[in-house]
């Protein structure tokens, strides 16, 4: 962690408190497993606000309406602390207050804020990427990064978080050289941004190169929160697969990606994703839609991220749950963001490839709207292309039966 983030003020008496504030910002930004030691900080100190604005932020990352109902009492604790605070303290009160009202664009102005007050804040920083890349504002994330790497790069996560975001916006030279650089000073703690050397080196086609380098440096995510830990690997799986090697793939997805923490949305994701693309290349998945579907079941209602709802969706429809998937695309059909994405995976999954195919082609150049990575995102486009490729072969059934009739 960099002394900047070390020196801001906190409102607390309780060096205890303070403690695991700092512990705390170390976990998140490490990706460590260990961030629930915020809680300590809001038993050391019941005055401290920002401890218990950091521990409702944590709930909310679970992205879940059980997550938002863990948050309330904890928001509520340090909305009647707020007089107490110091101006960070109450501008990353008010971010966290958005946050957990569902509206994503004012939380990240009000951390842009917190950021403009002091830069060397890495968690406001953290946080905010996690809500710019949710609303697909690439450029937004870009200058958030530059402006607290600017201040905090001595920390080496403030480079991550850069580099992210540049490979984010088409600049994978000049991310892949921020990432290194941030996995030199923090070599076994900064899977982030070993996430981001394995985008970069992605983008600049060099898939040789990141495996390399995710296998060299995947014994460091035993130590990671769940997401971190099945994400990395499920980038890996994704390298074997485009190398030909499907059966490897599902075998990361069932040793890594898959079991890790079932009722984690992220893990969620991470094995939908894989497993459809696994899907698209003709590998049956035997009973493993059905596990999925099993555990996403209470997400259905949630409706807090539509990019979340949209792999949801998949796997209720891969695994035979059309109740519960007419009802979530129903709800789809509703936000203008997801509305195309939703239809045209639901027409695919029914087997109507050329009205899958105008639908995706109806939200083609606005799909970054919805969230998530490029990579994530290519999910779309890979169903998309297998609509047409499905809708041309049935084109060419149709043209070959009409001239055998004719002749």
């Amino acid at each position: 962690m960099n002394d900047g983030f070390l020196n801001l003020a906190i409102t607390t008496s309780s060096a205890a408190a303070t403690a695991a504030i700092h512990q705390f910002a170390e976990e998140l930004l490490s990706h460590g497993a260990g961030a629930r030691v915020i809680f300590d900080a809001t038993e050391a100190d019941a005055e401290c606000a920002l401890a218990y604005a950091y521990a409702a932020a944590l709930f909310l990352t679970q992205l879940t309406r059980e997550g938002q109902t863990q948050a309330a009492p904890h928001l509520a604790a340090a909305q009647r602390l707020k007089g107490r605070c110091n101006p960070r303290e109450a501008m990353t009160l008010a971010a966290i207050a958005h946050w957990w009202e569902g509206d994503e664009r004012s939380a990240v102005a009000a951390w842009r804020e917190v950021l403009i007050l002091a830069p060397e804040d890495l968690v406001a920083a953290k946080f905010c990427q996690i809500l710019e890349l949710s609303i697909g504002d690439v450029r937004g994330m870009v200058h958030s990064a530059q402006f607290t790497n600017a201040i905090a790069k001595p920390s080496g996560y403030a480079g991550g978080l850069l580099a992210f975001a540049l490979e984010q916006a088409g600049e994978a030279e000049t991310a892949l050289r921020y990432a290194r650089q941030a996995v030199a000073r923090n070599p076994d703690r900064d899977p982030w941004a070993q996430h981001a050397v394995a985008h970069a080196l992605a983008a600049l086609g060099q898939p040789c190169e990141a495996r390399s380098f995710l296998q060299d440096h995947s014994g460091s995510w035993e130590r990671c929160s769940s997401f971190m830990l099945t994400h990395n690997w499920w980038h890996l799986a994704l390298i074997e697969l485009d190398f030909g090697d499907p059966d490897l793939a599902l075998a990361i997805y069932d040793q890594r990606v898959w079991g890790v923490r079932k009722g984690h949305t992220q893990d969620q994701i991470n094995a939908i994703s894989l497993l459809m693309r696994l899907d698209l290349r003709g590998v049956v998945p035997a009973a493993r839609w059905s596990d999925i579907a099993h555990v996403i079941g209470d997400r259905v209602d949630d409706r807090i991220n539509g990019f979340l709802d949209l792999h949801y969706l998949i796997a209720l429809l891969k695994s035979g749950h059309s109740a519960e998937a007419q009802r979530l695309e129903r709800a789809l059909h509703e936000r203008s963001e997801t509305f195309g994405l939703a239809r045209g995976i639901a027409l695919h999954a029914r087997g109507d490839y050329p009205a899958a195919v105008a639908a995706f082609s109806e939200v083609e150049g606005r799909v970054h709207r919805v969230g998530g990575s490029n990579i994530q995102r290519q999910l779309f486009a890979a169903i998309h292309a297998d609509s047409i490729a499905r809708s041309q072969q049935h084109t060419r059934f149709l043209e070959s039966e009409h001239e055998n009739a004719s002749g």
